[in-house]
């Protein structure tokens, strides 16, 4: 599972992936593993006939990275992976995560105040207090009300003015360009929410938009669903499965850290982050996670 690829490491965001880490990652699973598509893996999985080694690459939220970079790499090691796009950021759009990274790159130096009621003020100086805040601002701003959470966004972004980031995210033709090239598309929801924070009927209403426009962008139906935040019986329940299953997609993968068996629910595959940075390390790595089968 990734979310986004850079090239030079951002002091603020020490867990996104550099590019060239990603390169010793896809070579090695390439050279030591079966990558496949997902919607292929699912199928094979459900069957019995997965084979051995196999695995899947995944990329959440549609950041243009992914295709200016992670696109290349795959195509590089003649891989594939799905990448799932919260669609409503397309074209200059800002998930709330990075707006909130970014009014604290540019915070001075002081007092830091989201003027949430229960969200205490933070003390920013150096990197490492940023970081810091980040991490723990991110925690309470997740969960908050999606209505409170897109207005708090809104006002941040008027506050950052020009250092607001503007092309962050994919446009339409880079959606579109990943699945002319054999990558997968799948759903996110519009706005990234937290299924479980909404009504029954704004749940649906965020994944049929989501689903009807990018399968209208690619010109083919959505065949798998990420659940945002992913933590089941936390950001989404039974009753989310049973709506994506409802709504046609013939899997959906969470963040639970493990690996999927034929045992596993299709509509709930597992997933983790590969952090290493070496081939063995990736190898071990791989190995380690087969004790956390579901």
């Amino acid at each position: 599972m990734y979310h986004r690829v850079l090239e030079h490491p951002d002091p603020l965001q020490g867990e996104i992936h550099l590019a060239r880490v990603m390169d010793t990652q896809f070579r090695t699973l390439r050279q030591f593993f079966k990558v496949l598509p997902l919607d292929e893996a699912a199928e094979m999985l459900m069957a019995g006939r997965l084979p051995p080694r196999a695995v899947c690459i995944t990329f959440d939220d549609g950041y243009r990275d992914n295709h200016d970079l992670a696109l290349p790499l795959l195509q590089r090691h003649g891989l594939s992976a799905t990448f799932y796009v919260a669609s409503a950021y397309l074209n200059g759009g800002l998930i709330f995560h990075d707006v909130l990274v970014e009014t604290i790159r540019h915070a001075s130096t002081g007092t830091f105040d989201l003027g949430i009621e229960g969200i205490q003020p933070l003390h920013i100086s150096d990197v490492a207090s940023r970081i810091a805040a980040a991490e723990h601002l991110m925690g309470a701003m997740k969960y908050l009300p999606p209505v409170q959470r897109q207005q708090l966004s809104e006002r941040l972004i008027g506050t950052l003015g020009a250092k607001a980031p503007r092309s962050l995210m994919m446009g339409d033709e880079e959606v579109r360009a990943m699945s002319r090239h054999g990558m997968s598309i799948g759903g996110h929801t519009a706005h990234h929410v937290i299924l479980s924070k909404l009504s029954p009927e704004a749940a649906r209403e965020e994944i049929v938009s989501n689903q009807q426009t990018l399968s209208s962008l690619i010109d083919k139906p959505l065949v798998s669903f990420a659940y945002p935040n992913g933590k089941p019986g936390l950001d989404y329940d039974a009753k989310h499965v049973e709506l994506v299953r409802e709504l046609g997609y013939r899997n959906a993968v969470s963040t639970h850290s493990a690996v999927g068996t034929r045992q596993a629910s299709v509509h709930e595959l597992p997933r983790f982050v590969l952090n290493e940075t070496t081939p063995i390390g990736v190898i071990l790595r791989m190995l380690r996670m087969t004790t956390y089968a579901v």
